[in-house]
């Protein structure tokens, strides 16, 4: 992971992934130079069993008949954890015959460190676009798909592989949230406080969650400040929404993954 070409220096960046899932990509910017810091924006956790019931019910109702599908995609790390939980209490052996999916390199990682061998290289699934050129799933009519997911999100997969003739369920699994209990105490002043402490000049966000909550834990007058800082997303998606946020210096990565995240950062350095 080591890069002593300094190709960084010169930036604070401030990742705002949620607690557990920032620690390698501060590595690896600071190996390239940079001054990485982290502050979360969203928290992840499990749904709740009252009020998410029937949500929970419908996702156990098709893991119940996870045999009946042949393609099973997983979207994130976040959909490894939580949804390998739930499949584990009703499949102790997984079912065989399907095809395993994982977009992004961190999820496949994750799906084989639980002996699951994904059908797609990860380098050339990063993205549900690039998931939806691989050959398992382009003649999908008569088929079953899984999608393994947080709650809500993007409608995009879903909706290509229902056009190819694919019956698409969702697996929701987890949810998103605002910074809960000890860390939300006093956000606003301590985001703000952190940015000028660290002398932030680069924000990275991964979601339009992640920018509304990181726009809802500042004032009004810090808002303006930082809408003129530097800001990495993952895809224009996001960054439509950091548009019309009134974000005004975004950069747009080729998907969410370290690598990408940091020469798209390397793209500021050298301005």
């Amino acid at each position: 992971m080591a890069n002593m070409t300094n190709s960084l220096a010169g930036l604070n960046v401030l990742i705002t992934r949620p607690v557990g899932q920032a620690q390698e990509l501060i590595e690896l910017l600071e190996s390239a130079g940079a001054n990485a810091s982290h502050y979360p924006v969203m928290e992840i956790a499990a749904l709740d069993e009252v009020s998410h019931a029937p949500l929970l019910q419908l996702s156990k109702q098709i893991i119940l008949a996870l045999a009946e599908y042949q393609h099973v995609i997983f979207i994130s790390t976040n959909a490894v954890k939580y949804g390998l939980e739930l499949i584990d209490q009703y499949w102790p052996q997984l079912p065989i015959d399907i095809q395993w999916y994982a977009i992004g390199k961190a999820t496949a990682g994750a799906l084989l460190q639980q002996q699951i061998v994904t059908a797609v290289q990860p380098s050339d699934a990063m993205n549900s676009e690039a998931l939806l050129q691989h050959p398992n799933l382009q003649q999908v009519a008569g088929n079953k798909i899984a999608i393994v997911r947080g709650i809500g999100g993007r409608d995009y997969l879903q909706t290509q592989l229902q056009q190819r003739g694919a019956t698409v369920d969702y697996i929701e699994c987890y949810q998103r949230l605002a910074p809960q209990g000890e860390s939300a105490k006093n956000a606003t002043a301590k985001l703000a406080a952190h940015i000028k402490q660290q002398s932030i000049n680069v924000v990275c966000i991964n979601s339009v969650e992640s920018i509304d909550n990181f726009i809802a834990m500042l004032d009004s007058n810090v808002n303006e400040q930082i809408k003129e800082l530097a800001l990495v997303v993952p895809s224009a998606r996001v960054a439509d929404h950091a548009k019309q946020q009134g974000f005004n210096h975004i950069l747009i990565a080729a998907n969410a993954s370290n690598q990408a995240i940091t020469k798209t950062l390397e793209m500021i350095s050298e301005r």
